[in-house]
């Protein structure tokens, strides 16, 4: 894959900037405190102060599954703010900087530039959150009990779509900017909308939303359904959200190649 120039391009700069590793130590951090978090809780609020003397407070010990949903639950919103930091200069730095012009002075159609950046990013999506949740689950065992890694990696995969869907509306944001800020900016006032709106709108607009398929995918984690049940429950979802990231990659295209350079 990375031999087209364009991508071996990319792939190059994610090296150069950082960003090949800076995205999977974030996503693990932002994963794996969870664990952390509520293996110590019981000695944090034992040790607080303004408690009678003689109090004494018993918390239920989470599960293993329940305390890895959890993680992926809390990973969601900063997830998402990560991600967009990540991409959102992608196309708009690089128009701002003259760097896009320069590449088109050569015979590379938009069509690819802009396919290349999108395939570098799903695959540093991909990398990252199998990492983060690898590790995360390793630890989250280690802490709680046995987890089913069948379910973990199913729960995992069903919900990578949704940060595609980050992905591909920054992208669209970036063609469309002219400067990194805006198309920030944009992206996560619109992720936000989508991600929480859509419950309050009905049970069917729930469903087919990024939130219906990050519900599904934390039930498989959770180990509260089978896969052809889990499949069923997230398949409105994984349509909405394929729907979605369709529509707006094929809109960050035509804004591409609408822009001028």
């Amino acid at each position: 894959m990375t031999s087209h120039p364009m991508i071996r391009k990319e792939f190059n700069e994610l090296v150069r900037t950082y960003k090949i590793l800076i995205v999977p130590i974030v996503f693990i951090a932002l994963m794996i405190t969870q664990p952390i978090t509520m293996k110590m809780l019981p000695d944090i609020l034992a040790n607080s102060t303004g408690l009678p003397e003689g109090a004494v407070i018993k918390i239920p010990t989470p599960s293993a599954p329940e305390v890895l949903s959890t993680a992926i639950s809390k990973f969601s919103s900063l997830g998402t703010f990560v991600l967009i930091l990540i991409v959102m200069g992608s196309i708009a730095g690089e128009k701002a900087s003259g760097v896009a012009s320069m590449v088109f002075v050569k015979p590379i159609s938009r069509a690819k530039y802009y396919l290349a950046k999108a395939i570098t990013y799903y695959t540093l999506t991909i990398a990252s959150m199998l990492i983060g949740m690898g590790i995360t689950a390793y630890y989250t065992e280690i802490l709680f009990g046995k987890l089913d890694w069948t379910h973990v990696w199913i729960g995992t995969l069903m919900y990578i779509p949704n940060l595609f869907l980050v992905v591909t509306t920054t992208l669209c944001a970036s063609s469309f900017f002219n400067n990194a800020v805006g198309a920030g900016g944009a992206s996560l006032v619109f992720n936000i909308l989508i991600f929480t709106v859509p419950q309050f709108l009905g049970k069917f607009l729930d469903m087919v939303s990024p939130g219906g398929l990050s519900n599904a995918a934390m039930m498989m984690i959770q180990e509260n359904s089978t896969l052809s049940q889990a499949f069923i429950t997230g398949l409105p979802g994984l349509a909405g959200v394929f729907t979605l990231n369709i529509v707006f990659f094929f809109m960050g295209w035509y804004f591409l190649e609408r822009s001028e350079i």
